[in-house]
């Protein structure tokens, strides 16, 4: 027979073990505390209004659910992004800090950007939110109906079909060069800046571009703009009929912004977990998923270990493009 002291350890160990995915309890000082003992903090490193602030709004209204205390959102634009994601991986490992971040801090890595702090080695990723997919558009009066036809035209032109950006290093800059790339075609840059380059190609001074489908959309629902592919892996919902790259004649292609959590590096594993269960929670239900591709950006989750994994493949990805291109960040 079994003591009843056994099964009494036993008790106590499988109740703890449930316990601790109910409550997170992380060392602070000299004792310790249940997770989260203040507001979340979520630093959107742009300005409010953009899709980085969609996603940073959509985190705190969760969190702000799941633990029943307010998840405030502030806005530190500055410095491409740099400014806000500084002052996050210099915060207390605790949870209590967190930041909205985008691919472009993978893009910073790979372009060996010079930055005040170590993407890598100061911030931790706790959740994918979304998907930014893209669009390959050109003005409404373009002859050039698709991908292949786009291939044909600038192998017939090298050099004569241009595109606009925000700038060197931008994702925009750098999902057009991996098309150049991968099709073997060379295409004119023309970074624009703080300039909104849908404007000239709406007014047919450039050939085409590759925007984000939010800032698309509205322009090809006004018959401005003419889409031709959609960069990312499947077709987007708002735009049943428009096929991928690699549907319209460019097999292998696929370029995304992704919007996720990251936290300072150090922060208990318990508490990043947790974080990812409630983010996965919401971003599962109806409302959240219509309002996300409402706004053109498609939801997606992934265990704290696979996002990592997507963030390094990134670095490699974009590494090698601008390796290629012999693009180099500031």
């Amino acid at each position: 027979m079994i003591p009843t002291s056994i099964f009494r350890r036993r008790w106590l160990s499988r109740t703890a073990a449930l316990a601790a995915w109910s409550t997170v309890v992380v060392p602070y000082g000299a004792h310790s505390q249940t997770y989260p003992w203040k507001p979340v903090r979520i630093v959107v490193p742009w300005a409010p209004g953009g899709l980085v602030d969609t996603g940073g709004r959509l985190v705190a209204d969760a969190l702000t659910r799941a633990f029943g205390q307010p998840a405030p959102v502030e806005n530190i634009p500055g410095a491409a992004g740099t400014l806000g994601a500084d002052q996050v991986a210099k915060a207390a490992a605790d949870g209590h800090t967190l930041l909205m971040g985008t691919s472009s801090i993978a893009i910073d890595v790979a372009g060996g950007r010079r930055l005040p702090y170590d993407p890598r080695g100061d911030l931790v990723p706790v959740a994918l939110v979304a998907d930014t997919p893209s669009i390959i558009i050109v003005p409404a009066a373009s002859p050039i109906r698709s991908v292949a036809a786009l291939v044909q035209a600038a192998k017939a032109d090298p050099g004569g079909l241009s595109y606009g950006t925000p700038g060197i290093g931008s994702p925009a800059h750098l999902f057009v060069e991996l098309f150049a790339q991968t099709a073997g075609v060379e295409l004119l840059h023309v970074p624009y800046g703080r300039v909104q380059a849908i404007n000239d190609l709406i007014g047919e001074r450039l050939s085409m571009m590759i925007a984000t489908a939010p800032a698309a959309l509205p322009h090809i629902r006004n018959g401005l703009v003419r889409p031709l592919a959609v960069t990312s892996a499947g077709r987007l919902p708002a735009l049943p009929d428009v096929p991928t790259v690699t549907e319209d004649g460019l097999p292998g292609y696929e370029a995304g912004q992704w919007l996720g959590v990251f936290a300072p590096a150090g922060t208990p594993a318990l508490v990043v977990q947790r974080l990812n269960s409630e983010l996965a929670r919401t971003l599962a239900t109806p409302e959240t998923v219509e309002t996300l591709q409402r706004r053109g950006l498609e939801p997606k989750t992934a265990t704290p270990e696979a996002f990592s994994r997507l963030f390094t493949a990134d670095v490699e990805k974009w590494s090698k493009v601008m390796v290629a291109a012999n693009i180099k960040l500031q």
